[in-house]
């Protein structure tokens, strides 16, 4: 995998955050990249060099060099992309790394970020393709300590699951901060820390947990309603799951396409350690109504008309009628799903009537005169007319035969292969459901007895037969909505299409 310094981001000038001690007492010989990073950190005021890896080649350009020790931003992309263009680099770099991080140094790391089936059926499962990612993040901070630098790595989606499983691997000490975005183990709302000790391998995706705690300084941003991770709390509540499913889609690939001033409006979690910051940005509209929004004229006024009242449903399964986020709990501890949330019911029919009456409003404003419905109704363009047909040539009509009878077959091969392409994903899909999700719940039924037999026999009883259908119905909708993903891809592919999931 490729790894470069990126040059063309201006950069101000600034002390990096993450410091060294050169107190660390010397330690023994090391093979592994993370034991080469200890050693190095270890050593690197003492004028002792450390061994370099056999299999890490150090490239003079791919470092930052120790004589000029600085910050390295070390940069990787998410699931389906990876090796980030610049554009990428830069942008992600300008929101979520150089205001804390002044004088950094962006470096981009190629990692696989293969999503089986999301990212194509050919491309890696999760779990492969994570710890590919894991053992190549790992060499890269050993190269950034053995040059002299502090390091600060940012991971997005799939690299923020890297990001977190690296945490506990590398040694104490070592000079790293973390920048995660669409964290898929955020604590409280990672779609891989709701649902504990989950393992589905018929499609390589372990549930890995959380983010730890408090290893290392941590900052965490997550836009609302990203299903990867925002995930609902209260999945038996099947509008905010399917929310959650499209904002997969319209909200946790928008991370790099946000603003400054979004960032800026980020909303501060509580945390139990100053060292971990996290942060929720609020997302304006409901995934779940953006397919309605894309039809033109009248899609826009009737989202507009059910968002409010929908709204207060939806933000049930994170446990608060007001907010699309868990507002119970730290946010850097983690917080698994649960069966019914306690709520003052009372509360939630009030703000749904308001919802109502807002709809409502908002949808006679879409309608009247200047509204957004005549805004694009004056928009729509009427067709033209274009030149005249002219008559083929003998010889034309012979090359268009040829390229008629290429593309016929090109179609039926391209079809069939994105037909047969669309089973295996499906069966393995149904392999999860049908065999591994009945063993969770059996595990899930056995905890609740379990408590009901230590003592707590109400919540015990409720939470054995509770959870299990909880789980059953958040994890049966969202794969589904997974599945609903494959057959669009072999849809695209039958009809010719580049496939972006």
């Amino acid at each position: 995998m490729r790894a470069q310094s990126i040059t063309s981001v201006p950069a101000a000038t600034a002390t990096p955050t993450a410091q060294s001690d050169p107190s660390v007492p010397q330690t023994p010989p090391a093979d592994s990249p993370l034991e080469l990073a200890a050693l190095a950190y270890s050593r690197r005021d003492t004028g002792i060099s450390a061994r370099p890896a056999a299999a890490t080649s150090l490239a003079p350009e791919a470092l930052v060099q120790a004589s000029a020790a600085q910050n390295t931003a070390v940069i990787m992309g998410p699931s389906g992309v990876p090796i980030p263009k610049p554009s990428y680099i830069s942008s992600v770099f300008n929101l979520y790394i150089a205001p804390s991080y002044p004088g950094s140094i962006p470096f981009q790391l190629d990692t696989p970020e293969g999503l089986y089936p999301i990212t194509g059926v050919k491309s890696l499962p999760l779990n492969v393709s994570v710890q590919q990612g894991i053992q190549i993040l790992a060499a890269s901070i050993a190269e950034q300590v053995a040059a002299g630098n502090t390091a600060t790595v940012f991971g997005y989606s799939q690299s923020a699951i890297i990001s977190s499983l690296i945490m506990s691997q590398l040694p104490p000490g070592t000079p790293v901060d973390f920048v995660l975005v669409g964290n898929e183990m955020n604590p409280n709302g990672g779609m891989l820390s709701r649902f504990p000790g989950l393992n589905l391998p018929s499609l390589g995706l372990p549930f890995y947990g959380a983010t730890p705690e408090n290893a290392f300084p941590t900052t965490n941003y997550t836009l609302e309603y990203d299903g990867f991770a925002d995930f609902p709390r209260y999945p038996l509540n099947v509008l905010s799951v399917l929310n959650a499913g499209l904002g997969i889609i319209f909200v946790h690939t928008k991370y790099a396409d946000l603003t400054s001033q979004q960032v800026n409006s980020a909303i501060a979690l509580p945390t139990t350690d100053p060292t971990q910051k996290y942060y929720i940005i609020p997302t304006a509209d409901l995934p779940l109504l953006e397919p309605l929004r894309l039809l033109p004229v009248i899609g826009t006024p009737v989202a507009d008309l059910l968002q409010p009242a929908l709204k207060v449903i939806v933000n049930l399964g994170y446990g608060d009628p007001q907010y699309g986020w868990s507002t119970n709990g730290f946010a850097n501890q983690q917080t698994t799903f649960g069966f019914i949330p306690d709520v003052d019911w009372g509360q939630v029919a009030n703000l749904f009537v308001a919802g109502i009456g807002q709809g409502l409003h908002a949808f006679a404003a879409d309608v009247s005169p200047g509204g957004v419905m005549w805004q694009e109704l004056a928009a729509l363009k009427p067709p033209t007319l274009g030149p005249a047909p002219v008559l083929p040539t003998p010889a034309g009509v012979i090359a268009t035969l040829q390229t008629v009878i290429t593309d016929i077959a090109y179609t039926i091969s391209n079809s069939a292969a994105a037909l047969y392409a669309a089973a295996l994903p499906t069966a393995d899909i149904a392999n999860a459901i049908v065999t591994m999700l009945p063993a969770y719940g059996i595990t899930l039924f056995l905890d609740g007895i379990q408590q009901a037999l230590s003592g707590d026999v109400i919540n015990g009883l409720v939470n054995a037969i509770g959870l299990p259908i909880a789980a059953a119905t958040g994890l049966v909708t969202t794969a589904g909505l997974i599945e609903v993903l494959v057959l669009i891809q072999a849809v695209q592919g039958i009809l010719g299409q580049e496939t972006n999931v």
